[in-house]
């Protein structure tokens, strides 16, 4: 049971993606179960063993069929899947041993007073759901993704009897939800076009955690971690690198910046990242560096270094919903975030006056809001100052955690 207050309940959170693993949903989850969990709730997560974005374990995790570990006072439960990246077959059979898998692990969970469901993929989000339903529990569908829509969008599968099928099972699954999560306008909206009550709609979007990442003094020992030159600028990109990033418009900017004290930085790993490796390479691109994944306190002392934070979305349609979680830890750091898309949170960095959006590819465009910042950079200092005071307001996990338990005692009170 919850109350607004979200205490003395119970939840289990069943997700493929979790720490110690770095993205948008894991960064999203992890608050959630971090959030509840200090508010006085019993959580339990149900993941998989780390291997995203690389596609293979991690270090010192061994290939067991199920392992339970207590973190941070959250138990979680780890089933084994078939690790791999990139896209096509080895990428569906990834998902499918997750969702196979997670059976396995469910009966190794504890009852809970709600279900909370992380989709996409179905492979992972159908068989938690379906049990749930065939258990009478209360179930929340986090839609990150509408995930069919998705895989056609971009190629994978063609309009067709199996697409039809897919579909139906899927709005069989929202619809059979207690309550389903929308993480962007956009998602809500398509929510609504499917059928689901609006009702029963609640609301988490990414967000940042405004104690960890917070405005302070730079860390000299930055600069010789990232190899920066005295008085060179320090332009950071903190996340995966997929195809979903365009992050070519980066290489693009950097070309037309040879001149000026200014370093791009690329931390992350992701899909695309040996292709852009390979790309700033055979442009020559010195100011560009890229750096292995780090541990988000290591992000936060980057950003306090950093003159603005990069964000970048590619020019689809499929992502116009896309509110990057990128920007958020430099909004809540207090630096400007000059965000190359047109989507959400390209809207979002407008409207709170956090940031420069230009348009998703432009590179020129890129390279002119960084030489923007740096010739005025008290013009920079408010829009750090803007974007805090919005995280603060409306962005930070604490409030948006506290409005999501307010919109699931709406949907089911008690």
């Amino acid at each position: 049971m919850t109350s607004r207050k979200g205490g003395t309940g119970s939840f289990l959170v069943v997700t493929q993606y979790y720490p110690p693993e770095r993205g948008a949903a894991q960064v999203r989850l992890a608050a959630l179960a971090r959030e509840l969990h200090r508010r006085g709730n019993r959580v339990e997560v149900l993941t998989a063993i780390p291997n995203y974005p690389t596609g293979r374990l991690f270090p010192g995790w061994r290939s067991r069929p199920v392992q339970v570990a207590d973190e941070d006072g959250v138990r979680v439960v780890r089933v084994w899947l078939y690790a791999s990246m990139g896209s096509g077959v080895r990428r569906m059979l990834n998902y499918a041993s997750f969702g196979a898998m997670s059976v396995v692990g469910l009966a190794r969970t504890r009852r809970a007073g709600w279900t909370v469901v992380e989709y996409p993929t179905l492979f992972g989000a159908l068989p938690a759901a379906t049990w749930g339903r065939l258990r009478r529990r209360r179930v929340v569908v986090n839609v990150a993704d509408l995930w069919v829509d998705a895989i056609v969008e971009v190629g994978a599968v063609g309009e067709g009897r199996l697409v039809d099928l897919l579909r139906r099972v899927e709005a069989w699954m929202l619809r059979n939800a207690t309550a389903v999560t929308a993480v962007t306008e956009g998602v809500r909206e398509a929510l609504v076009e499917k059928g689901v009550d609006p009702e029963k709609i609640c609301w988490l979007p990414n967000g940042a955690d405004a104690d960890a990442f917070s405005p302070g003094p730079a860390d000299p020992a930055v600069d010789a971690e990232l190899g920066l030159e005295p008085g060179e600028h320090l332009f950071l990109y903190a996340g995966t690198q997929g195809y979903v990033h365009g992050l070519e418009v980066v290489l693009d900017a950097a070309e037309q910046l040879r001149d000026l004290p200014v370093r791009f930085v690329l931390v992350g790993g992701g899909s695309e990242k040996p292709d852009l490796q390979r790309a700033a390479a055979e442009r020559g691109l010195a100011n560009v560096t890229f750096r292995d994944p780090v541990a988000p306190e290591d992000v936060a002392r980057y950003l306090r270094r950093a003159t603005a934070g990069l964000a970048s979305v590619r020019d689809l349609e499929l992502f116009r919903s896309v509110r990057s979680a990128k920007m958020f830890p430099t909004m809540a750091t207090g630096r400007p975030v000059l965000y190359a898309g047109d989507d959400e949170g390209a809207a979002l960095v407008r409207r709170a006056g956090a940031g420069i959006a230009t348009a998703p590819g432009d590179g020129a465009a890129l390279a002119d809001a960084v030489r923007r910042v740096l010739d005025h950079p008290d013009e920079a200092e408010a829009m750090g100052a803007a974007g805090r005071r919005w995280i603060e307001e409306e962005g930070s996990w604490r409030v948006l955690i506290e409005r999501w338990l307010a919109d699931l005692d709406r949907v089911a009170p008690g």
